[in-house]
């Protein structure tokens, strides 16, 4: 019976293997990511570490951020309202 080698196998692999991986990997992903959409899955957002209780002007801070949210929020409403009287003109236009 022939000996075992003792030296460990080369990793190497040809560019074609290479890249073939590389396109099954993508594809996978691909598919993954519109599995996900399709449920409705979103990816978590990073939470939010808070502000320290230790902070000066905790308080002022706290209300300026919320402050913020609720800009961004009637932002975000108004430009969807936009959106809609826009699709809605659309409409319209086409059907006459």
């Amino acid at each position: 019976m022939p000996k075992k080698s003792k030296k460990s196998k080369s990793k190497r692999t040809t560019l074609k293997q290479k890249y073939k991986v590389i396109k099954k990997v993508k594809e996978h992903h691909k598919k993954k990511a519109k599995l996900d959409k399709k449920l409705g899955r979103k990816k978590k957002a990073p939470k939010d570490p808070g502000i320290p209780s230790q902070w000066p002007f905790k308080e002022e801070l706290v209300k300026e951020i919320e402050w913020e949210k609720q800009r961004a929020i009637a932002e975000k409403q108004r430009k969807k309202e936009e959106r809609r009287q826009l699709q809605a003109q659309v409409r319209s236009l086409q059907y006459r």
